[in-house]
């Protein structure tokens, strides 16, 4: 019985610390009333809108979006054109998340809302420097691609979204369905942990 418990104990530690899902977190603006500030609203990262655009206040928002590739609201800015999103230098409305616990998957769908339009979503390391990038290119209204960046480790800090400028034409896009991978937070591990060694003394009190 208490090699059995110790087993299920090893077993069950494996599982969480596995690479694959081992902290997915999804992050939509779905279930949220429009114009709502939804910045704050996951748990395990924090949404913002950064650039220098005049009137540009930081915050992210859910917006009712009929080009939406999930439910009805994808992520917005307090921009007029507020579902819109650009990387550009000059332009300066782009969407970061900036994660609790360090990822090594990050996706997010990009949505056309022109013609040929082209997207990318940049990964940074916690020290600010840019390590990965997933593009899409020529996307028409409505179209929808979803960008994926895969890390051997987990480094993924922030990601930063958005259209993307080439050679000269800066385009935009809306975003929506982000998904991480993160490493789980140390205390759900030492949760577990007690849960197991409280199994295994209980076994061995039978």
């Amino acid at each position: 019985m208490t090699r059995l418990a110790l087993v299920s104990l090893v077993a069950c530690l494996m599982a969480v610390c596995a690479p694959s899902h081992a902290g997915l977190i999804n992050i939509d603006a779905d279930g949220f009333a429009d114009g709502v500030d939804i910045s704050n609203a996951f748990a395990g990262a924090t949404l913002s809108a950064v650039g220098s655009y005049s009137g540009l206040d930081g915050k992210v928002y859910a917006a009712e979006d009929s080009l939406a590739s999930t439910g009805d609201m994808v992520f917005a800015n307090n921009l007029a054109f507020g579902a819109e999103w650009s990387t550009d230098s000059d332009l300066g409305f782009a969407l970061r998340v900036d994660f609790d616990q360090m990822a090594d998957y990050v996706a997010i769908d990009f949505i056309g809302d022109d013609q040929a339009d082209s997207a990318i979503v940049k990964a940074y390391n916690g020290q600010g420097q840019l390590i990965a990038a997933g593009l899409s290119y020529l996307l028409d209204n409505g179209e929808v691609a979803k960008a994926q960046i895969n890390r051997p480790n987990y480094d993924i800090a922030y990601i930063v979204a958005g259209g993307l400028t080439i050679d000269g034409d800066a385009a935009t896009v809306h975003l929506d369905n982000i998904e991480a991978n993160v490493v789980p937070e140390p205390a759900t591990l030492a949760l577990l942990g007690v849960g197991g060694l409280t199994l295994l003394r209980k076994r061995r009190n039978a």
